[in-house]
């Protein structure tokens, strides 16, 4: 899905990826693609804000600790990645980049998520929001104003609980919530249903020991992913989920027998990884 949203971004094939801000700056009005990653910066450049028909920007794996207030500055921008940096918190002004469908905000330390969220719920075209390993415990209902998502990266995280207004995301499509051994499907599943266009859901490394029956109420499901975690079965109901077409159960405590009856008694159009 991301892939598929970068190509139809208004970037031409031909963009140059510029890899220097000064390389950039002598050709400014022309640059839209600049990467900026693991470059060991402190601070924000400022001469970015320069560059008016950015389209996309990478700054990730760096040590920013706060970006500009001016940051509507780019107001072009589709893709930006602050993914590995030092993050606290997003400046208001981040609520005027209209035109961001992209965002990549992994592995930061965010004090207000809250805060956070309800910005990114002002940005009408966001689809794709990565915060994956910012140690996030409780998701604010705010996230339930990102009303355009369709793909949404939580992993590494200790979320128990998703708040119930997640089920307002009526366009999401892929959800991840891996690595994350606080995360209980049992109280979830309710929620989790209600997302009417949740076709992909990945929850690898959660150390969970059943699937909950009602796994069958997540009508739209066609990919689940659920390895490395401690399974010894499957539940009978997952052969109510009529789209599904890929299950992953590797690196589980499933039983050979067990292998065979699922591989018998799955319908034949669905492929499933042991």
């Amino acid at each position: 899905l991301i892939s598929v949203l970068i190509q139809q971004s208004v970037l031409g094939q031909n963009s140059r990826n510029f890899k220097s801000i000064a390389e950039a700056l002598r050709t400014r009005d022309s640059v839209q693609w600049l990467t900026l990653r693991n470059q060991n910066l402190n601070e924000f450049p400022e001469e970015i804000l320069a560059l008016k028909n950015l389209r996309y920007l990478d700054i990730a794996s760096n040590n920013i600790k706060t970006l500009p207030e001016n940051i509507d500055r780019l107001n072009q921008l589709f893709y930006f990645d602050l993914s590995g940096n030092k993050l606290s918190k997003l400046p208001d002004n981040f609520r005027g980049l209209q035109t961001l469908r992209n965002l990549y905000l992994d592995y930061n330390l965010p004090q207000n998520i809250d805060s956070d969220i309800q910005i990114l719920g002002e940005l009408p075209l966001l689809k794709v929001l990565e915060i994956s390993g910012n140690s996030i415990q409780l998701l604010p209902a705010s996230i339930g104003n990102l009303r355009n998502l369709e793909f949404l990266e939580l992993s590494n995280s200790q979320i128990e609980t998703l708040p119930t207004e997640i089920a307002n995301l009526a366009n999401l499509q892929v959800l991840y919530i891996n690595n994350d051994s606080r995360f209980n499907l049992s109280k979830n599943i309710g929620v989790l249903s209600l997302i009417p266009k949740l076709s992909e859901l990945h929850l690898e490394g959660d150390q969970f020991i059943r699937i909950p029956d009602e796994i069958q109420n997540l009508r739209s499901l066609e990919y689940l992913y659920l390895a490395n975690n401690s399974l010894m079965e499957l539940p009978e109901s997952i052969k109510n989920l009529k789209k599904l077409k890929f299950i992953d159960v590797s690196n589980n405590n499933l039983p050979h027998i067990l292998l065979d009856q699922y591989r018998e008694d799955l319908s034949p159009t669905i492929k499933i990884k042991f």
